[in-house]
């Protein structure tokens, strides 16, 4: 993983806060992708399962999706005025019900868009997951000077959600994907 996500006393409070989130759940995805040995990262521990490479690049879609619509927002927002956040609170610790994003028993069906290919390898999906964290923490430090609070975009499953949250939700999703490429090493390695 690159050492993107560096402390910079140049960042909002908030700012910095989301890219520290991100950077420990990122770490936590490239830990379990480690944990499971190369030669299965491939290997789908059932027919309609995903594999490990495949997980990886799911998370490297959505990140970069994230990432284009967090700048679009804040492009939009520079344009029409909106400035600075005046509050330094914890966005992360106002992230309500985040225990339904971490919910593995409650299937989400990815949309279309972030569905993985399956033309992904495992080391190309690493890079990719660099790419798009990297993608990410530049849109975050674009989006330093400009309040995210009432910037909303609606979430198919979740709703309307500020793009603090968007970015907060982003973690937490790392977290759900990381528990599954657990359970599919585990999986396989049971097999």
């Amino acid at each position: 993983m690159t050492a993107v996500g560096s402390q910079s006393s140049q960042l909002h409070p908030r700012i910095q806060e989301l890219i520290d989130h991100l950077v420990s759940y990122r770490r936590a995805v490239h830990e379990a992708v480690a944990e499971v040995p190369a030669e299965l990262r491939n290997r789908k521990p059932a027919p309609d399962s995903w594999s490990v490479a495949e997980v990886m690049e799911h998370l490297s879609i959505v990140e970069q999706r994230i990432a284009a619509m967090l700048t679009m927002h804040v492009t939009a927002a520079r344009a029409n005025g909106v400035g600075p956040d005046p509050s330094t609170s914890s966005v992360v610790a106002t992230f309500a019900n985040a225990e339904n994003l971490l919910d593995r028993t409650q299937k989400i069906v990815a949309p279309t868009v972030a569905i993985p290919t399956g033309t992904v390898d495992p080391s190309a999906g690493a890079e990719a997951l660099d790419k798009a964290h990297a993608a990410m923490v530049d849109s975050l430090h674009n989006a330093n000077g400009v309040s995210l609070e009432n910037l909303f975009q609606a979430h198919p499953v979740f709703g309307s959600r500020n793009m603090y949250h968007w970015v907060v939700a982003l973690g937490l999703h790392d977290a759900r994907h990381t528990a599954q490429i657990r359970e599919i090493g585990q999986s396989l390695a049971g097999a």
